[in-house]
């Protein structure tokens, strides 16, 4: 028997089909609810080293603009997660630019001030629906350093017990003393460079020692239930981490292994596939894995772009290498380069916000902590990419398609395993940020729609059980050909 599906079996499948000659201008696909993939932990940003200050200065109403549209769910992005900068003491920097107070001055003496600033930038976040904090140590206090300075240098053997109650005492004092929840922590940041601000330096097999001898026995101790996160190398690596996982004591605490995705061109654009690509170690282990920090170095892009080449990245790292969470750099900043999202102008107490904020707003806003990807199986346009999520508890439906194309391209997604009757889009482009658009009505449950140039659109739909989501589905994969070209498809097994 032929493995080739006609074109009148492939209708009676139920699939709509577009014309052979559009084969190379319109993307086709397949979308099974039932296909999960990796849980979505959420989309996050950072406002450390005085940026929150830098915020918190600004006078009302602009200053709740800004923290609209970084955190509302209705007018904003609606990032989800805050990364936050722990205190280590350090007198580098500037008063708009530099490290906060010690929360450990003195061995075994624990202040709780001076950190007003990310404080409230976290309470202002949760007001607006933010609902988890992520906290990394950049340095240890200089007292446990061999070069006594937060600049450097590396953790001193002898204080590896010292420097465990740090952390552990950082989430136990934010729940008591300010009320607010630490969902996950790190004890490093770019644990493989040293800069000229917070920084130290660690191997994998020193980390892993630590966790093994000092922090993991003092989580247990105190009963810290926060998330591990580990490693938060400075480019895609997760190289820090993996003595750790592959020690069976030390693997089974650490929680979520954490990278950036710098790269040593400071052009605004390198290739994504210089910052991207499967982390195995991780992967084996099923540990979930954070993209926790990437940003433009160097001139700032404004435009739609730039926006385009970030949402490309943040799908190549949640759609294809599976990543749960994914951050942005700072928030907010004074300065012009491209390492924020929204630029304060502390002088005239005026903002602007740059395309990749709302481009990567159609993610954040939509897909929040709690969301799974759902599997797609398409024939992608040239320049066209598509991803999905779902809340089941929500029948909540969202797809997320980005044409970098400098014409408009058409979308068809078939979908099935769930019913599906309409769906609300909402676009940024070089003229809209993340603009509402007109209802898009769904028949036989296959999304139709054209992609405007050079855009990202998140469609919105509420599902509902239909008949064929009533009974397991068993599937058998053929080829369907147009023309020269071949293409995966699937049909129900007879």
């Amino acid at each position: 028997m032929s493995n080739v599906v006609n074109r009148r079996d492939f209708l009676r499948l139920g699939v709509a089909l577009p014309l052979a000659s559009a084969a190379h201008a319109n993307t086709y696909g397949m979308l099974d609810w039932s296909r999960t993939a990796q849980e979505i932990d959420g989309f996050g940003v950072s406002a450390a080293f005085q940026m929150a200050q830098n915020l918190k200065d600004f006078p009302e109403p602009k200053r709740g603009q800004v923290l609209d549209a970084l955190f509302s769910q209705t007018r904003g992005a609606g990032f989800s997660i805050v990364r936050n900068f722990v205190g280590d003491g350090g007198s580098w920097g500037t008063p708009i630019d530099g490290p906060a107070p010690s929360i450990e001055p003195q061995e075994g003496v624990w202040n709780w001030t001076g950190d007003e600033e990310e404080i409230w930038f976290m309470q202002e976040a949760a007001a607006r629906g933010c609902s988890r904090y992520l906290s990394t140590v950049w340095s240890p206090p200089s007292r446990m350093k061999d070069n006594h300075s937060v600049i450097g240098g590396r953790l001193r053997r002898d204080k590896y017990q010292a420097f465990a109650e740090y952390p552990s005492m950082y989430v136990r004092g934010y729940k008591e003393h300010h009320g607010i929840e630490i969902y996950a922590i790190s004890p490093t940041n770019e644990p493989d460079i040293t800069v000229k601000y917070s920084s130290c330096y660690w191997t994998g097999e020193a980390l892993r020692t630590f966790l093994k001898e000092a922090l993991i026995p003092v989580f247990a101790r105190d009963k810290i239930t926060a998330k591990l996160v580990l490693g938060e190398h400075s480019t895609w690596s997760e190289e820090p981490a993996v003595r750790s996982l592959d020690d069976p004591d030390t693997a089974l605490r650490v929680d979520i292994v954490g990278t950036h995705a710098y790269v040593s061109s400071r052009m605004p654009f390198p290739p994504v596939s210089a910052r991207s690509g499967n982390l195995s170690a991780a992967q084996q282990l099923k540990k979930k894995i954070w993209q926790t920090e990437v940003g433009l170095i160097g001139r700032n892009v404004p435009g739609i772009r730039d926006g385009l080449y970030w949402a490309k990245l943040l799908h190549t790292h949640v759609a294809e290498n599976g990543l749960n969470a994914w951050f942005y750099w700072w928030a907010v900043s004074p300065y012009t380069s491209g390492g924020c999202l929204i630029h304060l102008d502390p002088k005239k107490k005026a903002w602007t916000a740059d395309k990749r904020l709302y481009a990567l707003g159609n993610y954040s806003r939509f897909v929040r902590p709690g969301y799974f990807r759902v599997n797609i199986e398409a024939d992608f346009a040239p320049g066209v990419l598509v991803s999905a999520f779902k809340n089941e508890q929500l029948r909540q439906l969202v797809v997320v398609a980005i044409n970098e194309n400098a014409g408009a391209r058409d979308l068809e997604i078939s979908v099935t395993g769930i019913g599906v009757s309409a769906a609300g889009p909402y676009r940024t482009s070089e003229t809209e940020d993340l603009a509402a658009l007109p209802v898009v009505s769904i028949a036989n449950n296959a999304l139709k729609a054209a992609l405007a140039p050079r855009s990202v659109t998140t469609f919105v739909a509420s599902v509902t059980a239909n008949s064929d989501s009533a009974r397991p589905t068993q599937w058998k994969w053929s080829l369907l050909r147009i023309g020269s070209h071949a293409r995966p498809v699937r049909g129900v097994l007879s």
